[in-house]
């Protein structure tokens, strides 16, 4: 479940960062891009939230309820 919510966390705050900061926080030379472009390499790289989701149901309810 942390594979799934850890970069879900890390991309609702850099989001809020780039919110707050507006356009200055989309420049290149500022920190705020660099890290937004690592934590959706981090939620590609780890597989997609759909994947992540069906193997948690798996898990917790059992094959025979999750497709």
């Amino acid at each position: 479940m942390c594979k799934w919510w850890a970069p879900k966390v890390a991309h609702d705050a850099i989001t809020q960062c780039l919110l707050l900061h507006g356009q200055f926080g989309y420049r290149t030379d500022k920190p705020i891009e660099q890290r937004m472009r690592d934590v959706l390499g981090l939620q590609i790289g780890d597989g997609t939230a759909q994947i992540m989701k069906l193997i948690i149901a798996r898990q917790s309810a059992g094959r025979q309820f999750a497709p």
